[in-house]
């Protein structure tokens, strides 16, 4: 059975995530107490409803219980903490919430929510990133320890290397996961494999280790 999701709060942020959840394959409910909001968003979803979602018996009555992970993409501080209590009493347990700033992350840290998302720092993260280094296509944090970098092969020093000759894993502690190569993907490539010029590479490791490698490699 797939999993279902519910967003709250249809801002930027919100609608990014419901849109892109649903294209991914799962049903989505998506909630704002804005009907501008809704209405712009409902023929894209599964489901969408013009709620107030502070209010407990409206929120249930949405459906919101069959939902394994509700994301609380609203603001306000004050509503996103009551909508974040509200959810726990409901039974949800699996709940990420947006937070605008350090403080309003450990307050909902406080009440239960586990993981919380700071969209506007970690965009400009990854715009520094790419500011700095120039064929680095996207930089994702996954863990506050751990990065995926999407990495554009131009240095000669790699191109027309293996995998094998470059040790990466050995000498810089990362894991190249994918290549693409135009329209095709290489996942999970072989020792064997040698990088093109021009080939995106799929790199994981600590922060540590992929700032090694960049500025090894430029």
């Amino acid at each position: 059975m797939r999993k279902q999701f519910g967003v709250i709060g249809l801002g930027k942020f919100g609608s990014a995530v419901a849109i892109n959840l649903e294209k991914l394959g799962y049903p989505v409910l998506a909630i704002d107490s804005d009907p501008e909001a809704v209405n712009s968003i409902k023929d894209k979803v599964s489901f969408a409803e013009i709620v107030d979602a502070t209010n407990p018996e409206a929120l249930e009555e949405t459906g919101i219980k069959n939902c394994d992970t509700v994301i609380i993409a609203v603001g306000d501080v004050e509503s996103s903490v009551l909508i974040a209590l509200i959810l726990e009493e409901i039974g949800i347990h699996h709940i990420i919430a947006k937070a605008n700033s350090k403080i309003h992350g450990r307050v909902l840290k406080k009440i239960g929510v586990k993981e919380i998302v700071f969209p506007e720092e970690d965009m400009g993260f990854r715009i520094a990133n790419k500011v700095v280094f120039a064929n680095i296509l996207d930089y994702i944090e996954i863990t506050p320890e751990v990065d995926l970098v999407e990495y554009k092969v131009l240095s000669k020093d790699l191109i027309g290397k293996s995998l094998q000759e470059l040790a990466l894993r050995n000498r810089f502690g990362i894991t190249v996961i994918a290549i693409r190569r135009g329209d095709k993907v290489i996942v999970s490539p072989s020792a064997d494999e040698r990088f093109l010029e021009n080939d995106v590479v799929f790199l994981v490791g600590t922060t540590e280790d992929i700032t090694n490698f960049k500025e090894t490699f430029g």
